[in-house]
């Protein structure tokens, strides 16, 4: 027997390759003590192959395959705290350009919970395999997933200048 489990329901926008900008509401569930609730964050992040999403004024249920979402703009009237959870961990937000695969350049912060206090955008990006992160731009926030990514550019540039003046072409040494 299946056993029920309370939702609610979260205004949002979803992206893929295929479709691009379905409005609908997401299904999270509720914490039946009241504790914590799940995030919209968490929902993308689960194993299981598909996101439900009801659509249109009569609610029909969609069934999107979570391996083709690349991404998921949450209403501006949602909550942050329904979106993603900061908690009690060390997290910071680093400045960066993504580019997804199907064209789109999303310009803002990742926000990124750490493992360690050292570590980089290219660690935390590394070691999220398919899962979704949190992309902070001026129009919103957008869950993004890693596998729909094609390139991250960093706000700083790190080491020596690449070039004739940087040494990096050995027939200028």
């Amino acid at each position: 027997m299946d056993h029920y489990i309370p939702k609610r329901r979260v205004p949002v926008t979803l992206w893929s390759g295929e479709l691009q900008g379905v409005p609908g509401q997401i299904f999270l569930d509720l914490d039946s003590r009241g504790v914590q609730h799940q995030t919209v964050l968490e929902m993308l992040n689960q194993s299981t192959p598909f996101v439900p999403l009801a659509i249109g004024d009569e609610g029909r249920v969609h069934l999107f395959n979570r391996d083709h979402v690349a991404r998921v703009s949450p209403a501006p009237q949602v909550l942050h705290s329904d979106v993603f959870a900061r908690g009690f961990q060390p997290w910071r937000e680093e400045r960066a350009e993504v580019a997804l695969r199907d064209g789109t350049r999303l310009c803002g912060s990742v926000w990124m919970p750490l493992e360690r206090e050292t570590e980089r955008l290219s660690d935390y990006m590394n070691r999220l395999g398919p899962r979704f992160f949190v992309m902070l731009t001026a129009a919103g926030i957008h869950l993004v997933n890693a596998a729909a990514v094609a390139e991250v550019e960093l706000a700083e540039s790190f080491g020596a200048p690449l070039g004739a003046n940087g040494g990096s072409d050995p027939r200028n040494e």
